[in-house]
């Protein structure tokens, strides 16, 4: 999807950003963010995956429960729409 055209770094984290909060993994998306982040720091690829995929992890291992609290909350209020 992002590799077919050329995205800048803010598109692609927003991207990024909104895939992790809803718990979902992409790893094409996660690549093209790790190797931007590490050409325009100087730094390895390996290192910044290092760096980055663990707070990939942590961001998407709660986003089931952030999407339950929000569809709940629609629920909830679903009234005042």
């Amino acid at each position: 999807m992002f590799g077919t055209r050329s995205c800048p770094l803010e598109e692609l984290l927003v991207a990024l950003a909104d895939a992790l909060w809803k718990g979902k993994r992409q790893t094409e998306l996660e690549t093209l963010v790790i190797e931007q982040v590490a050409l325009r720091s100087g730094g390895d690829y390996w290192t910044v995956f290092m760096a980055l995929d663990s707070c990939f992890e942590a961001i998407a291992a709660d986003g089931q429960q952030r999407l339950w609290r929000s569809q709940a909350i629609n629920e909830r209020y679903s009234y005042l729409q």
